[in-house]
Order: C-alpha cells, then sequence, then structure tokens
C-alpha cells in the first residue's frame, strides 16, 4: 500500500466500531475523514449555487439567460476535468494532485469575485469548476473504496450539505452584508482554507486492489463485470445519476429565483435555504443509516417519488408555506437520492475506476439542468422549469430499475 496516512488525528471523531474491517487501509478514520472534509469542499460552489446566481444576478445586473450560462461555465469546467479521471484516478498521486487543486480552487474564486466582466467570470467559473470537481473526484473514489460504500457516502452527503448549511446562515449576515457578491466569494475561499489542512490525511493512493497492476490480472465479477449486460448496467446507472442530478438541480438553482418572483421577502427565502440544506443532510443521514439495507434501487425510487411531490408544492407559488415544503423536500429527496444512485454505481464497478465517473455525471446533469432551466424561465416562467426537472428524475428512475440485476 502506498498510503502513509496516520492512525491518530480528527479522523477518530468517526468512531473506530463504524469501520471495521482491518484488512482495508481505505476503512482507517484518518483516510474516511480527510475524503469527507473533501468532499464537503468540492461541493461547496454546488451548494451555494442559488445564492451565488441570485446575488450575481442582481448585484452585477445580468439576465436571467446569463445566470444559467454562469452556473453552465462551472459544471463545463467541472465535467471536462472529471471526465479525464476515468484514466488517471487509479494512477497519480492523490496528495500531489489535491496540492495543485486546492490553491487553483481558491485562485479561481479570487478570480471570478474580483471580475467585473461576465465573459471573465464565466472563465474563472469554469477553472475554478474544475478545481473544486478535482477534489470532489478525490472523495468520491476515495469512499467507494472503503468496505461500507452506501453508508460514508451518506455520511459525506451530510458533511456536504452541513458545511452549505452554516455559510447560508453565517455569511449574509457578515461578509455579504458588508460586500455583497465579493463577500460571498471571499467567504467561501476562507471555508476552502479552513478545512484545507484535513486534506493531509488523504493517502497517494486508493485500495491496493483497485489500482492498475491489480486490475490486469483481476478476475470480473458480479454485475459490474465485462460482460454486455455488466457493462451496459453500469452506464445505465450513470445516466440515471446524470438524469436525477440534472432534474434536482434544475430546482435547487432557481429556488431562489422562484421565491423572490413569487414575492416573498428576501429574508425569509434565505433563511429557508438554509433550512433546505439542513434537510440534504437529513436526507443524506437517514441513508447513511439505512445502508445497504435495502439495496440501492427503492431507496432511490422512493426519494424520486418525494421529489415529484415537491415539484407539485412548488407549483402552489401563492403560498410561502407550499414553496417551503417544497424546497425541503427537494433537498431531503437529493440528499438521499444521490446517495443511493453513487451507491449502486460503485456496487456495479468491479474494478473501482467506474465510480469516478459518477462526478462528470453529477456535473452533466447539473451543468445541463440550470442550462436548459434558463431559456425555460425566460420565456415562459417558472412552471416550464418545474416541468423538466420533474421529466428528467422520471427518467431516472426507469434507468435506475434496469440496473437491478436480474435474480437468479
Amino acid at each position: 500500500m502506498h498510503e502513509s496516512a496516520p492512525l491518530s488525528s480528527p479522523g477518530d471523531l468517526l468512531g473506530r466500531k463504524s469501520v471495521s474491517h482491518p484488512g482495508n487501509p481505505m476503512d482507517r478514520p484518518a483516510v474516511i475523514f480527510a475524503a469527507l472534509a473533501m468532499g464537503a469542499a468540492g461541493a461547496m460552489f454546488y451548494n451555494l449555487l442559488p445564492m451565488i446566481l441570485g446575488m450575481a444576478q442582481d448585484g452585477l445586473a445580468i439576465t436571467t439567460i446569463q445566470v444559467g450560462l454562469l452556473s453552465a461555465a462551472f459544471f463545463l469546467g467541472y465535467n471536462v476535468l472529471t471526465i479525464t479521471a476515468f484514466f488517471w484516478i487509479r494512477r497519480a498521486n492523490w496528495r500531489a494532485v489535491t496540492a495543485v487543486a486546492t490553491p487553483a480552487a481558491i485562485a479561481a474564486l479570487a478570480l471570478m469575485g474580483a471580475s467585473e466582466n461576465f465573459g471573465l467570470m464565466c472563465v474563472s467559473a469554469a477553472f475554478a469548476g474544475g478545481a473544486f470537481s478535482t477534489l470532489y473526484g478525490l472523495a468520491a473514489t476515495a469512499i467507494g473504496d472503503t468496505s461500507n460504500p452506501t453508508r460514508w457516502y451518506g455520511v459525506k452527503m451530510s458533511a456536504e450539505a452541513a458545511l452549505g448549511a452554516v455559510l447560508f446562515l453565517v455569511l449574509p449576515s457578515t461578509l455579504i452584508a458588508s460586500y455583497g457578491f465579493k463577500g460571498l466569494i471571499g467567504g467561501m475561499v476562507l471555508a476552502l482554507l479552513v478545512i484545507a489542512p484535513s486534506f493531509y490525511w488523504i493517502p497517494e493512493r486508493g485500495s491496493e486492489d483497485k489500482q492498475p497492476s491489480s486490475q490486469a490480472s483481476a478476475k470480473p465479477a458480479g454485475p459490474g463485470d465485462s460482460s454486455t449486460a455488466g457493462s451496459s448496467r453500469i452506464w445505465a446507472a450513470l445516466a440515471s445519476c446524470l438524469l436525477f442530478f440534472g432534474g434536482q438541480t434544475t430546482i435547487w438553482a432557481y429556488a431562489e429565483r422562484i421565491g423572490q418572483s413569487a414575492g416573498f421577502e428576501a429574508g425569509a427565502v434565505a433563511s429557508l435555504l438554509s433550512v433546505t440544506l439542513v434537510a440534504a443532510v437529513a436526507g443524506s443521514a437517514t441513508a447513511a443509516f439505512l445502508g445497504d439495507r435495502w439495496g440501492n434501487i427503492l431507496p432511490f425510487v422512493a426519494a424520486c417519488l418525494l421529489f415529484l411531490v415537491a415539484t407539485v408544492l412548488l407549483a402552489q407559488s401563492g403560498s410561502f408555506a407550499f414553496y417551503a415544503a417544497g424546497t425541503i423536500v427537494v433537498m431531503f429527496s437529493v440528499g438521499s437520492g444521490i446517495t443511493f444512485s453513487v451507491a449502486q454505481i460503485a456496487s456495479l464497478d468491479s474494478d473501482g475506476r467506474y465510480v469516478v465517473l459518477s462526478v462528470p455525471a453529477i456535473g452533466i446533469g447539473a451543468m445541463l439542468g440550470p442550462g436548459i432551466a434558463g431559456f425555460l424561465a425566460d420565456a415562459g416562467g417558472y412552471l416550464p422549469v418545474l416541468i423538466f426537472g420533474a421529466t428528467t428524475v422520471v427518467l431516472s428512475v426507469f434507468l435506475a430499475l434496469f440496473t437491478s440485476p436480474p435474480r437468479s
């Protein structure tokens, strides 16, 4: 094993009883702690997306279409980088990659906050996307190498949403109140600087049996083998993940705009969005608690059904109570649903190379969803946005059902 993460670390807070597979070094508390911290950092831009887009539109006087393009620019960079990770994630030194990606993310954010030009903002957002996605991809791969990825993906999603909720609560009354959009970006930079020391415990490599030298001689097994059926199930699971996250992000990215267009008070909407991230923590914590007790497909379908209920609630735009309930249910469903979606990919992935493609799948969905929604909202308001989000999630359910291997 190439990694040399110390045994004594803040990761001990995770508890040694929950990582009871001494034969797998990726179950070490320090490694899991580093991966959770890295995942929270990598997801920070996404979790603050409604605030970023809303403040960019209000502060820089950009159009609704430009709002969608700014989001798409971030996820374009996110996807370009992570699609290539399929080829290097098992070969590169993870610590060296982290040492490059972390300052790159900070520099790109700083440039984005300092820019007064929309084109330059999009370019810096794209570079930020590449850097953040690198951190997120490393975290997803490290968690996928643990002995219970479903549980730790749930904890990972909880950590990601918890960081977003804290920033939603703290930033509006502090840096944003004083500096507006620049204060928001500055707060993100500060958060990343605080989290970055935790990355020290990330190992140089992942699980030994998933390294390139092992993969060459490993015997394919289970539904994720090299057969046509096994391969098609993996790609269906990735497509399901893409559509699910695309539908979810379509609603999440425009949640603040939906509330604003309905005439709800800005402070109430901002407070509500922080609560919705707590709901995402609850959703992913539920997934972590369930683990693989009921498999991945049934809980994923349940999360999608909750999402459809939420879109119906959000369509009742005249009532803040319905709006609040809808946004809360949306984020509970994404917190639980994405956990089971990625865990399903990991369960089908016998050699550990495909799980990292869940990151660009998430990114492509997050790029296409708000980008398309921007045009829909500009042409017909937010009802078409809700319908589009619901339709993509329904399609993801059909693909997810296909990924379940036939009973013997």
